[in-house]
């Protein structure tokens, strides 16, 4: 069994941890807004065979990589998910347009309890077609119910993967 001194010692051990992990998780995103073009950039040319899909501009996948780096650092420090600090700045990328559909990972990480008080601001994203369904899946994540109407016509999308995660958001929050 550990003394006083030592648990102590361990809690102050893994704050310093989580300070420095937070601090690196806000450089990413200092990292983020500045790959993040000032005005909307049109759309590249299709990608070969894909006549719907656009090929994805270097920043896009540049903040998307930087987005999955964040996951991995929240998954490892479950603590700094609360951290509102971290969820405002993860919101703020996940709103801007100009991300294109670098902002995906961003929005992913929005699908949590933690942000539900967020889902009205983020539910606006949901008419562009780069993030769409990382929406919904987001939305749905965060136990957010009210938004049925908005998301019922998505249970018809020609995306697989979004007209199933529309089809169970309707399923478990209704009409």
């Amino acid at each position: 069994m550990k003394n006083k001194e030592d648990l102590v010692f361990g809690n102050l051990i893994k704050e310093a941890v989580t300070g420095e992990v937070k601090q690196e998780i806000l450089a990413i995103i200092k990292e983020v807004e500045s790959l993040t073009p000032k005005e909307l950039e049109a759309d590249l040319p299709p990608i070969d065979g894909f006549p719907d899909v656009p090929n994805w501009h270097k920043y896009e996948h540049a903040i998307w990589g930087l987005g999955e780096k964040v996951r991995q650092l929240l998954f490892k420090h479950k603590a700094l998910r609360k951290d509102k600090d971290i969820i405002k700045k993860i919101l703020q990328i996940s709103l801007d347009p100009n991300s294109k559909r670098g902002r995906q990972s961003f929005i992913l990480l929005l699908g949590n309890i933690n942000c539900k008080p967020f889902a009205n601001q983020l539910i606006t994203q949901i008419n562009d077609k780069s993030v769409d369904g990382q929406v919904i899946d987001s939305i749905y994540k965060m136990k957010a119910s009210g938004y049925s109407e908005i998301i019922s016509p998505y249970c018809h999308n020609k995306k697989t993967w979004i007209r199933n995660i529309a089809k169970k958001y309707i399923e478990k929050f209704g009409n």
